[in-house]
Parts: C-alpha cells; structure tokens; sequence
C-alpha cells in the first residue's frame, strides 16, 4: 500500500514538473508567446528557445517593488504633472518598438502589447477614454472596439458634412409621420403622445447627451446636453431673426444672441457626432480599422512629485499612463505633423520653369497662355495688379477676371511663411488622441513581465515598470496641478511651441530647487 502510494505521489510530482518545464505564456487570442532569451546557447530547436524550465520559472519571480505605504503627514510637499512621452525621440523608442513583429522572436513585443493582453481579457481596468486629464472618472465598461479605429466611407463623410441639414430633414419626417412635434415643448404632450416617443422604437434624437463632455477643453457649452432649441437656434433660416445667421436659442418674440464663430464650430461637430452615433451603418457609413503599433505617437504619464519627510527625499510616483495615437483622418494620406513642402509660402515658393517662349515675361509660355486664354503679349490680362504666371500658378486665382484676385489676407499669410508653418503643426498635434488611461498601480505586475530592448547589453534587457518608475525617459510636461482648474500649458501659451518648452522646463526646475531648497538652510 505504501509502495503504491509513493508510485501515485511521483505520478503526481512527475506530472506537474512536466506542466511547469512546459510553461507558455498565452495571449488574449490563445496564441503563445515566449519572455526572454533564455535556452538561446543550449536549445536543440529553435523553438526551444525562450521557453524556461521549472527552475528558470521559480527564479524569474521577479515581482514589482512594492512602494512603501506613505502617511498624509509624512507629505511635506507634493504637486502632481502630466507628461508627454513623445515616442519620435531616440531615447523613448524602447517604449515603442517593435511595431511589427514578423521579423523579430516572440520576446521581442511593445509596451502597449503586454497592456493590451490584459485589457482584451479583461483583466485590466481602462478609464476616461478619449479623456487628456486622467482623472480616473469614468469606468469604460465596453471596450469591444478600444483597440480599433473607426474610418467613415465617402458615404459617411458625406453625411457628417451635411450633418446639420440632415438632422433637419429627420426631424421633418418624424413630425409627418408622428402628426406632432415631439421635441417642442414636451411637457405640453398628452399621455398618448408621451408613450409614442418613449417608446424604444422611436429614435428620439434631442435632448443628445454629449459624449466626453467633461473631457473638452473651452467648450463653448455650460452643459453636456444639446437641446432641440439649441439645434433650432443653430439652423436658424428666418431673415427676421439675425438675418438668418446661427442663433444661440430662438426666443419666442424672435430675438435671440447670435452664435459666434467658436459656438458655431463647435455645435457643428455635436451634430456630425449625433449622425455617427444614431444613424451611422457599420459597413455602409463607415468600417473599423485594427490598431496598427505604429500608429502610437506618444505615452501620457501622470505622476506625482513629493517630499517625504521621514525619508528626507523627494520621490515620484506614477500615477497614471495613455497611449495616444494618430486617428485616421478619411482626406490626409500625409505624415502627421506634416512638413514645411506641404505649405506654399514665400520662403518656398519657385515659379516653375517656362516650357518654350514666353513673349510678355509673365511665367506662362505663349502656348500655356492660349490654353488659359489669357494674352500672350499682355502680362496682366485683366489689370487687377497680377501677372497672368502668378495668378495661376501662386495664387491659383483667375487671370482672365478682375474680380478673382488675391484678398490681402491670402497675401499676409503667404509672406508669413513661418507663423503657418508653426500654425499647421500645432492642429496636426492637436488631432493626436489618448486611447483611454491606465491606473499605473494595476499595470505593475503586468509591465514587469514586459522587457523592453537595451541596445548596451541584449542578454539583460529592463522591464516597462523599471523603465517608467526610474524615469529613464524624455518628457515634456504639458500640465500641472494649479488654481486655474488645472489648465494645460497650451492654454495660456498659445500658438508658440518653443516657449511651451520653456515653460515645462520652469516647471521642471521649480520641482528639482525644492529639493535644493530644503538643503539650502
């Protein structure tokens, strides 16, 4: 009996060292992985390689430090900053390569891969998507199609262009069918009424909730909820009512405020946001594109600065962490942050060569000029102050019409070549946008597993967290915690990227002297 019994306790032995020799990490789809380098001198097959035996598994729990528990009144100081980790510089590509991985091992995968594992298997939270703060507000509960992008068809781009007018033809048909208007006054409805447009049938359309409201930056709107006066107001037609220009709301005795231009830009994108959300066809309107890696421009990292008194040191602790992409923009195949080519100006600009003789020395040759039907002997044709050449090819006017010329605005800009260029960065980098925010303490353990390349020595690669609590990155601050509720840096420094620059370089040193300063006595 005892014989039989030592056989079944090695069975058992046996087998699980079996289980742990054979140990394959697993992703969201099944798929293995391997984590390391491990067996790369001793392996018989190649794919031996990375798969560590029991006693590699046993010595490879290496679990995060864990931080120490920290009192309120141990805190002499604290202030909490944002940051962006932008991912074109050399010195954070760890935190971005590799982006395909068809040419390196298994080890080799991006930070956002390992986070992703987790949040497609639902063992990682995710917050305020879409959200620049990281304030941990909101839950995300479906994240079906957090890791894809979605791209409008011509049909689709259609439809948000014409979003507005849209919306108006919708109400109309609504009211035809229903016999009444469901959206004004809706206390005044009888009973009947009340249940048709609450049914679940119906798509009621207005008041719209506006989605990522608490996540805007000067908004125009003291709400999140777009109101069918509003939308009234905004596609106001009545030459009584401000000459039929967009209102703020229509007023019964027919004054209302007229909307200004920021008013009017921004209720045009919450009715292009209405179309997509009650209208939009997946696979007609518009289809979804799979995250790409390199699509990841940049990392937000939140974190907090204090002075621990019992430590006498000043420590960080990260708080929160953002990939940020680029979206798809459905009429720009270009780069995304452009370039200086991109734009005509004076300080690129060349007239391009004549092609066969050019009888009033205009920059069109006598043929192009019969092709235009401009005069080939005149260089002005239609004496509006122009030359025929620079009509056509600087100012793209018409060179035959004295009315079509170019306005001094057009003639400002292309002389203040610079100001554009830096304008056309800026709304290239404002379309940048965070997936979603990470509470940094849940990604520990899972950022630990991930190693990232150290091109100094390939056999000892660091991990994520190593990477992220030690800091061995290149920042930026774009925020810090303030009496302004917080405001980014851009908000009060506008349309001047350099001296943004210096601005988080200040903020930088007014953290690093604190510490300075508590010496300095």
């Amino acid at each position: 009996m005892i014989n039989k019994l030592k056989i079944s306790l090695l069975s058992i032995i046996f087998l699980v060292n079996i289980d742990l020799f054979s140990q394959v990490n697993v992703d969201a789809q099944g798929n293995r992985y391997k984590s390391g380098v491990s067996n790369i001198l001793n392996a018989a097959n190649p794919e031996d390689i990375g798969i560590r035996n029991a006693a590699q598994v046993q010595e490879d729990k290496d679990d995060p430090l864990v931080y120490g528990y920290v009192d309120d009144k141990d805190v002499l100081w604290s202030t909490t900053v944002w940051e962006i980790i932008d991912l074109d510089q050399r010195v954070n590509y760890p935190l971005l390569y590799p982006v395909t991985f068809d040419v390196v091992a298994d080890n080799r995968r991006p930070m956002l891969w390992w986070l992703r594992q987790e949040i497609e298997k639902g063992n990682l939270d995710v917050y305020d998507r879409g959200g620049f703060h990281g304030e941990f507000i909101r839950k995300e509960e479906k994240i079906d199609d957090i890791f894809k992008i979605q791209k409008p068809t011509e049909r689709g781009r259609n439809r948000i262009d014409d979003a507005s007018q849209e919306l108006k033809n919708l109400i109309t048909v609504q009211v035809d069918s229903l016999n009444f208007n469901p959206y004004e006054n809706p206390n005044l409805l009888s009973d009947e009424q009340k249940s048709i447009v609450n049914d679940t049938t119906f798509q009621k359309i207005f008041p719209f909730k506006i989605q990522d409201f608490e996540f805007r930056t000067n908004s125009t709107l003291t709400s999140d909820l777009f109101t069918y006066e509003m939308f009234k107001g905004f596609t106001n037609d009545d030459p009584n009512v401000q000459g039929g220009a967009p209102v703020r709301i229509m007023q019964p005795d027919g004054y209302a405020d007229p909307l200004s231009l920021d008013e009017i830009t921004e209720y045009t994108g919450i009715c292009a946001q209405i179309i997509q959300d009650y209208f939009f066809v997946e696979g007609v309107d518009f289809y979804y594109l799979p995250l790409e890696y390199y699509s990841l421009k940049q990392w937000l990292i939140k974190g907090i600065w204090y002075f621990d008194k019992k430590y006498s040191e000043l420590i960080y602790r990260p708080i929160g962490i953002a990939p940020v992409t680029t979206p798809i923009d459905p009429d720009d195949n270009s780069d995304d942050f452009g370039s200086s080519n991109d734009i005509i100006c004076a300080d690129n600009y060349e007239a391009p060569p004549v092609d066969g003789p050019d009888s009033d020395n205009d920059g069109l040759s006598d043929l192009d000029e019969d092709s235009y039907g401009t005069d080939p002997l005149v260089a002005d044709t239609d004496g509006d102050g122009f030359n025929d050449g620079d009509e056509i090819n600087k100012w793209f006017t018409e060179p035959t019409d004295v009315a079509i010329k170019p306005t001094p605005e057009e003639i400002l800009a292309f002389d203040s070549c610079s100001e554009r260029e830096e304008e056309e960065v800026v709304v290239k980098k404002s379309n940048l946008s965070p997936l979603f925010w990470i509470y940094y303490p849940h990604a520990r353990d899972i950022l630990k597993l991930g190693r990232a390349y150290n091109e100094r020595n390939t056999s000892k690669s660091i991990t994520f967290d190593d990477i992220i609590n030690s800091r061995r990155f290149s920042s930026i601050i774009y925020k810090e915690e303030n009496v302004y509720e917080n405001r980014e840096v851009k908000d009060y420094i506008k349309n001047n990227s350099f001296m943004r620059l210096l601005e988080s370089e200040r903020i930088k040193e007014k953290i690093r002297n604190f510490e300075h300063d508590m010496w300095s006595w």
